[in-house]
Formats: C-alpha cells, structure tokens, sequence
C-alpha cells in the first residue's frame, strides 16, 4: 500500500487528490467529499498537509466510524465512500476514496452544492447546478423558455409537416389560439411572465433559423489532409438549421469527405464506404439529441480525418449512465421532448438500439470517451 499513497503524495493535489490534516472538520470533509461526487470522484487523504508534508492521524480516534458517520449525516443525499487506514513512514493516513456519484447533485446540510476544479473547491455557478440537475433527470433544459422570441420564431411549413405526419393534423387549418394551445401542449411554446415564448426544443426542431438565439446549437464540421488537427484543412464548415437539417448536412458533409478505398475484384473495380451510412446516422442522432444544451460555450464538432471520424458532443453521460451501459442500449435521454419528437420523426426508434447498431457495424472501432463535459466519439476507418 506505500507504493499506492507513494505515487498519490507525489502528484500533490489536483482535480482529482485532496489532503486534509487530522483536524479537518467535518463540514470541511463534507464539502470536499461532496465536490468529488459531484464531479468525477477522487481521493482524500486525512493526516497530510496541504505542502504534502504526512502528519498522520491519531490513535483516539474511530477515523472509519467518523468519515463514514459524516458521509452518512452531513450530505444530502448520503454518499457511502471506500474508508481505508494505510501506515506509511510509521505514520497512519486515512484515505477516503469518492467516486463519482450516481445520485447528484449532493448538497451539505446548508444547502449549497459544492464541484471540484482543478486542485480547488467551489460552489457550482448556476450553469454547473442546472447540469447537475439535467443529470439527475430532475430538469430538462430543452423545455426551457428562452427569453426574447415570439410564436413566429418558429417556421410554420415545418410544424404543418411534423403534425401532419405524425398525427394526421393540419396545423395550418387551425385557428391562431387553438395553434399557440397545440404548441403549449406540446412543449414547443411556453409561457414566460405572462408572454408566450418558444422553448429551447421547440426552436431547436422548428425554428426559422435556431442559431440566432442558440448560436451554441450548430455544428462545426472540418475535413482534415491527414491524421492530426494541425495538418491541411480540406473544408471547414459551420452547419445551420433545425436539428433535422442538422443531421441531414453534415451526414452529407461527412460522406463527401470520407475516403472510398478502392478494391479490385476480378476486372471489376469497386468502392466500398468504410463507415456505413447507418452508423453515421445513428451517431449524428446521437450527438444532437442527447448534447447538454446548457453548456452555451461549446458546440457540436465533427471532425473528418484520413483514419477515422471524430464527433464531439458537449455534455458528459447523465448520472446512472456508464460508458460501458450505453453499450447495451442503457441510456437515460437528458432532452425528453428532442428524443420524443426525433421518435416521432423516425429519426430514433425509441429500443435504445442505436449504440448497440453501431458497435455491431463498426466492433472496436467505434471508441467513445468520456474528456471532461465532453463526450468524444471515434469512429476508426476500416
């Protein structure tokens, strides 16, 4: 076990390690403890000092019992971490391993919810805590109102198409108040301080133009000469419109660019596609329907290389959900009413099958990882 807190004393702290000497109080330890699972988890160690220096713990106190009993009464919901007594240099340490958390966002018993950046403790700004609660399933930010827009924000042939075919509805038919109910009712309107407004989903599927108020909701499409982001740039992009539109163009964008190697067969000459056009469907869907449009600083990137495919989407994967569950159809949709009408679109078959498709077409080279509020898809070419 030397060799473990060895290597974890020789980092310092940082994003992912927190020293507490034996007199850490237990709000203090909460706080931390409470950071760590409302992020991505780490290590406390009790009985160092923040210059790294081991002062260890003492022999009077029950420190399993006391970091147990603080996780169990001083966060809301409690947490239950790894408690482990390690000796090194003839000194005790108590070592608290959080991970992170399947039940976020954690709060201490005043109420404020506290994240870890870098090698520091903070309370979550407001736009941490609403995805911390998108995670939890608790909100759904695409039903949000967003300030400033009108009924005629969003594009009236394209809501004619959508109630048509999905519930045999003319929506031009209809007269202006049973309209604006329809779009209450169905969430792609909303009321705002006593304004009808349009929601972030309904402008998103049927806005005129969605990114002059979601300027974040394009997507940033580049064509690489080459396996490095720092080589030829054959084509870059910025993709425009309503989620459909969306998927459609850069679908189309990224079979423009996909290399088709060639292989000879008898006289014949074929090209084949190294990466289906299902699979690129299923992982555009992907990234539009289940991004966190919360975070407003980034967008939707795809990425074509002479070896793969990248595409990033903003918004790491919700609280119950793993890498390697999502490998199995397990998902827990943070953008209900984009999932819901994707459905309806045909877009999403709504079995959860659309991971599970892609790894039976591509096997192991189609990776995902999970890089901070990023969610990173590759897609290796065959």
């Amino acid at each position: 076990m030397k060799s473990a807190v060895d290597g974890i004393l020789a980092q310092g702290e940082n994003s992912a390690v927190e020293f507490n000497s034996a007199q850490v109080r237990p709000d203090g330890l909460a706080r931390e403890m409470i950071a760590f699972a409302n992020t991505f988890g780490g290590v406390i160690l009790i009985g160092v000092e923040d210059n790294g220096q081991v002062s260890g713990v003492g022999p009077g106190k029950n420190w399993d019992e006391w970091v147990a009993n603080v996780a169990r009464n001083n966060i809301v919901p409690p947490i239950n971490p790894e408690i482990r007594l390690v000796s090194f240099e003839r000194r005790r340490i108590c070592m608290v391993t959080v991970t992170k958390g399947p039940d976020k966002p954690y709060q201490a018993l005043d109420g404020k919810f506290w994240v870890r950046v870098g090698s520091t403790v903070r309370q979550a700004t407001k736009e941490e805590l609403s995805r911390l609660f998108q995670a939890a399933g608790l909100v759904h930010f695409d039903i949000s109102p967003v300030v400033g827009t009108v009924f005629r924000d969003l594009d009236e042939d394209h809501l004619e198409r959508y109630f048509s075919n999905c519930y045999q509805l003319t929506f031009s038919a209809q007269r202006k108040a049973e309209k604006e109910r329809l779009l209450l009712n169905s969430d792609f309107l909303a009321r705002l301080e006593g304004k009808v407004v349009c929601t972030v989903g309904g402008l998103l599927l049927f806005g005129r133009l969605p990114q002059r108020r979601l300027p974040h909701s394009s997507i940033v499409f580049a064509a690489i000469r080459g396996r490095e982001i720092t080589d030829q740039v054959l084509d870059k992009k910025e993709v425009t419109g309503p989620v459909p539109d969306l998927i459609e163009k850069t679908q189309g964008l990224i079979s423009l660019f996909l290399p088709a190697p060639v292989r000879v067969k008898g006289s014949r000459r074929e090209e084949t596609r190294p990466i289906p056009a299902l699979v690129l469907r299923e992982a555009l869907v992907n990234a539009v329907a289940h991004r966190d449009y919360s975070i407003s600083s980034r967008k939707i990137s795809v990425t074509v290389f002479s070896d793969r495919v990248e595409i990033v989407s903003p918004g790491r994967l919700p609280n119950t959900v793993t890498l390697e569950k999502i490998k199995t159809g397990n998902s827990a949709p943070r953008n209900l009413l984009l999932v819901k009408v994707l459905d309806n679109l045909r877009y999403i078959d709504g079995l959860g099958r659309g991971i599970p498709l892609i790894i039976r077409a591509m096997g192991k080279a189609a990776v995902w990882a999970e890089e901070g509020e990023l969610l990173r898809l590759t897609l290796f070419l065959g």
